[in-house]
């Protein structure tokens, strides 16, 4: 009997708290992915216009940029900037694919792909393919990007 009764207690110490946690969680990962989606989809649009106000209106006020090979850029004045000087460049056409997102509460994470094109002279263009990680905010009803980092997957020469 007291063997029966030790057995039963560790299967149901084995046995998850809140079984119903799993599916909670995906239903969350599923609806912060639909709404990162969506920004994602306005990211490009707005740049792909060349519009660096808009893109910085997507960030949170205290965000934090993190490109290839310079200093972290605090701020969406800041950030407005850099992505005016990024539009100025002359990258005309950028591209994102949601690969992962996890979700915590009113904190997302994002792991995906970009692609940019850049116009050159003679009608020539030059395709960079990379990765990024985002980590989002939910501001209000919808989600900010509130960390942006990224890099090339384009080998050093």
């Amino acid at each position: 009997m007291r063997r029966l009764l030790f057995s039963t207690l560790l299967m149901i110490s084995m046995t998850p708290l809140a079984p119903g946690q799993g599916a909670a969680q995906k239903s969350a990962n599923t609806s912060a992915r639909k709404a990162i989606e969506t920004a994602n989809k306005r990211f490009v649009e707005v740049f792909n216009k060349g519009d660096a106000v808009a893109v910085a209106g997507m960030y949170t006020s205290d965000a934090k940029v993190l490109p290839p090979n310079s200093q972290t850029i605090e701020g969406k004045e800041n950030i407005q900037t850099f992505w005016q000087e990024f539009i100025t460049m002359g990258v005309k056409v950028v591209k994102l694919e949601t690969g992962q997102v996890e979700a915590r509460s009113d904190t997302a994470y994002e792991l995906g792909q970009y692609t940019l094109t850049i116009p050159q002279a003679g009608g020539q263009t030059i395709t960079e393919q990379g990765k990024y990680l985002v980590v989002w905010k939910r501001v209000g009803r919808g989600w900010k990007l509130a960390v942006d980092i990224w890099n090339t997957s384009t080998p050093t020469a």
